[in-house]
């Protein structure tokens, strides 16, 4: 806690330094917003279940890398204040992606072979033998949001012939709601499911830079950010088993949660095109995670129950702006 409060006063120390800049008797106050819309494609943690009991050690054997395809809408805006160099920015990110996940079938017909598909509390399973298979599918969804405040300070470099830069730091929220529906079913036998709601929230200091410079006549902005959070991550899960008539043999709920420090960077390039009359700018990026949260089943029955973990993520976007 004494680590975040600490991040927390750099990032605001320095956002008051910056509206405390030279002035500029020549500008003039003045409003800009932009609209950002196209797609979004997040790469995040793997989402792993089944366990194969002849492995050593007993390991999971389904692995979907819930990378998806989905949407993105961005509306955010500077406002300058006159007679300085500060500009107020502040900007609001709404995307998701749906349909992610696979399925898997699994089936060895070595004697003693077993896959486990596990209860979240790890007291119960279904079990596939030898002969038997066990069909799997998981169904996933993803929400985000991300919300900026800041101030920048703008500066003129073309005296070493690289254009304009904007540099400033601001307060940043992001959130992540993944839900996911797993079935594991043994061929005339029994089955299972996993209902699951993984809210992982970000909550720190962003550092934002874009150089605006001419690249052979055409304007291109290359934007550099990194992100200081606190992550909090909460899970919250329900596990049922069927028998193979279809009655309920057995229901269990399990939570969990997770503190975490990480960071943050993000790059993208921006240009500016006119098309049909209209200036628009198509834009490119990335943004990588050093930390967001990982559900962790249970491997076989008696183990602890479903817990959290991290691992890296990526979004990557491909997008078109519109500038009012």
């Amino acid at each position: 806690m004494r680590r975040w409060h600490s991040y927390t006063c750099w990032v605001f120390s320095l956002t008051i330094a910056l509206a405390s800049a030279s002035t500029n008797r020549e500008a003039k106050a003045e409003a800009q917003w932009f609209l950002s819309t196209g797609a979004w494609v997040p790469v995040l943690p793997d989402y792993k279940a089944v366990a194969k009991t002849s492995a050593t050690p007993v390991n999971d054997v389904f692995v979907d890398d819930q990378t998806g395809v989905g949407a993105q809408l961005t509306l955010g805006g500077f406002y300058r204040f006159g007679e300085t160099r500060t500009m107020f920015e502040s900007d609001l990110q709404i995307a998701g992606a749906g349909s992610i996940g696979s399925s898997q079938t699994f089936s060895d017909a070595v004697p003693g072979e077993n896959y486990w598909f596990p209860s979240l509390d790890g007291l119960g399973t279904i079990a596939a033998g030898s002969f038997n298979p066990m069909a799997v599918n998981v169904d996933s969804d993803v929400f985000h949001l991300h919300k900026y405040v800041g101030l920048r300070d703008h500066f003129s470099l073309d005296w070493i012939g690289l254009g304009d830069i904007t540099i400033g730091c601001g307060f940043s929220w992001m959130s992540f709601d993944q839900d996911f529906q797993t079935d594991a079913r043994i061929e005339a036998g029994p089955r299972g499911q996993y209902i699951e709601d993984l809210d992982t929230n970000y909550l720190g200091g962003e550092f934002r830079g874009t150089l605006r410079q001419s690249i052979f006549g055409q304007i291109c902005y290359f934007d550099a950010r990194y992100g200081i959070y606190e992550m909090d991550a909460d899970y919250f899960g329900t596990s049922r088993i069927y028998l193979g008539t279809g009655a309920l043999f057995s229901e269990s709920q399990v939570s969990a949660g997770l503190k975490q420090t990480t960071t943050t960077v993000d790059l993208a390039v921006r240009t500016d095109v006119c098309i049909a009359g209209w200036w628009v700018r198509p834009s490119i990026g990335f943004k990588y995670f050093d930390d967001m949260a990982q559900i962790v089943h249970p491997q076989r029955p008696g183990n602890s129950p479903t817990t959290l973990a991290t691992d890296s993520a990526y979004l990557f976007n491909g997008s078109f702006e519109f500038v009012f």
